[in-house]
């Protein structure tokens, strides 16, 4: 079942090929149709299954990271905060523009708000990164944990540990 706007084009398309219509309307139908074309190409839904989480209620954060530079620097293009609502619990991000991303999350097993470490550095609350892959001596680099986000909806998958 077309939607009402696919409709419109294809009539806009038929007209402007098979009746004598001015060559400035016929791009301008052209036009049309490329763009609504990319526009539901540019983005999707991501739903990331978090795996392993603590027994005790928490909560969720989950960041995407749209670049290495972004990542080394702590500076997430998105985030979103859930309750841990079974294992796996699923956090969504919305309109997620195809590229290539690193997501990172964690489970705030205190509820105070961040990541908790040790005294040096390593942290006591249970972690992962897109992959499942773990750095050696902290957190993995960007190529490593980066997910290929096409123009579709996906679903990937984070096991804390």
């Amino acid at each position: 079942m077309q939607s009402w706007i696919a409709r419109v084009i294809d009539a806009i398309m038929r007209d402007a090929m098979f009746n004598e219509t001015p060559p400035a309307v016929k791009k301008l139908s052209t036009l049309v149709v490329s763009l609504w074309a990319l526009a539901g190409a540019e983005a999707a839904d991501i739903s990331i299954g978090i795996e392993n989480l603590p027994a005790a209620p928490s909560r969720v954060f989950v960041a995407v990271y749209p670049s290495a530079e972004a990542m080394k620097a702590n500076k997430p293009s998105r985030t979103e905060i859930a309750a841990a609502q079974g294992d796996p619990t699923v956090v969504s991000f919305k309109d997620l523009a195809a590229g290539t991303y690193a997501f990172v999350a964690f489970a705030d097993e205190n509820s105070n708000g961040k990541l908790d470490t040790n005294l040096v550095g390593m942290p006591t609350e249970r972690y992962g990164f897109s992959n499942n892959v773990m750095g050696l001596f902290g957190p993995p680099d960007f190529p490593a944990a980066a997910v290929q986000v096409a123009d579709r909806n996906q679903a990937i998958g984070i096991k804390l540990r």
